[in-house]
């Protein structure tokens, strides 16, 4: 069986290369602003990220399938398609 020695891109998907004018202008994204630790730094305009609360008892015995702590404002679904929300004070309400 003979071996195919041509010199070039290979037939098919693979050996397509990305065409384009040489040197055209791509997009970059805006350099993100870092703490002095190197994290990202949140934008000044940003809202505020929800809480983390506690899940009253009384919630709790109500919707046992909830977990102990959520986020504030979030909706958790149970059984039987019921929706709750939870809010800043860890009370669910439907």
């Amino acid at each position: 069986m003979a071996r195919d020695r041509r010199k070039g891109p290979k037939p098919g998907r693979a050996g397509q290369r990305r065409r384009g004018a040489p040197g055209a202008h791509t997009h970059h994204a805006a350099p993100l602003a870092l703490t002095e630790e190197g994290v990202p730094a949140a934008v000044p305009d940003a809202p505020r990220p929800s809480p983390v609360v506690s899940v009253t008892a009384e919630s709790r015995a109500r919707y046992p399938w909830l977990p102990a702590r959520v986020i504030a404002g979030s909706r958790w679904r149970g059984p039987g398609h019921l929706q709750v929300r939870v809010d800043e004070t860890g009370t669910a309400v439907p």
